[in-house]
């Protein structure tokens, strides 16, 4: 199917996106040191460290075995025809008029960014104390998000693969500029497992995502990068602007990250229809 306009310019931008480096004040950190790393561990200690990344490692596991459904379609129906993609249920966004699709995620993703900025200056008044459940909160926004921008460009965020892709993205926006090439490759590798296999399993309990000594790694790494954006939150003073700055970097290039991947994936598979 020839591609449009539109879809063509918005290739050429995704193409450029995928070259270049993270931008902001955390992604220039974590490009160049993880010393604020030994910093935070020696200033909380390990036993609070540890406390840190089982609470990550249970919220990214419920994420991706109890949270299933958390979309609701009907709400995404609702969405598209106020911004002019009229539908009847989501397997028609597939064949959808791209332009509209990207006006709406776009309206959605700044939402998000604005809600994580509150959410992050709430949390921020409160140091380190509420360091841990701000930043599991903003996991479950995250991915929650992500979702949300997967179904709206066609694809089942409930499949097993596009979990693993999700997990991906969510990384993308926490970590810095080596991270997201190293996670785009990832993801392109799954996108081919996932059409040579043709499998829509949905994610259940027990059904193993990743490895477990891959998710435990993918963990590892998480943690990692998270608590260079908990190093500030040692000062209180200027714990509730670095906070609120922090949760809205980390949703506006994780939107901005499934915003690209998807649009990609939905121009890439338009070509394929007859």
């Amino acid at each position: 199917m020839e591609l449009s306009e539109y879809e063509k310019i918005s290739l050429k931008k995704i193409r450029k996106w995928e070259k270049q480096k993270h931008k902001g004040l955390h992604k220039k950190v974590l490009d160049i040191t993880s010393r604020p790393v030994n910093y935070l561990a020696g200033k909380i200690g390990p036993e609070k460290l540890k406390k840190i990344e089982n609470a990550i490692g249970k919220t990214v596991e419920n994420l991706l075995y109890v949270s299933t459904f958390t979309v609701d379609p009907e709400d995404l129906i609702k969405r598209a025809h106020a911004h002019g993609v009229m539908i009847k249920n989501l397997s028609e966004l597939k064949t959808c008029n791209l332009e509209l699709l990207d006006e709406c995620n776009r309206v959605h993703i700044n939402f998000h960014e604005k809600a994580s900025a509150i959410q992050g200056a709430a949390a921020g008044l409160g140091g380190m104390l509420t360091a841990t459940a701000d930043i599991t909160a903003l996991l479950v926004q995250d991915f929650h998000m992500i979702q949300e921008i997967a179904y709206c460009y066609g694809y089942d965020p409930n499949e097993v693969i596009e979990k693993e892709i999700i997990l991906r993205i969510i990384e993308i926006g926490v970590g810095g500029s080596e991270v997201k090439f190293k996670a785009l490759k990832e993801i392109g590798s799954l996108k081919t497992i996932k059409s040579k296999s043709g499998k829509k399993t949905t994610t259940q309990k027990g059904v193993s995502v990743l490895g477990s000594k891959a998710l435990e790694e993918y963990i590892e790494h998480l943690t990692a990068a998270l608590i260079v954006r908990l190093v500030p939150r040692a000062l209180p003073v200027v714990s509730m602007v670095v906070s609120a700055h922090s949760n809205h970097e980390i949703i506006e290039h994780s939107g901005n990250a499934a915003f690209m991947i998807y649009r990609k994936r939905f121009i890439g598979r338009k070509k394929k229809i007859v």
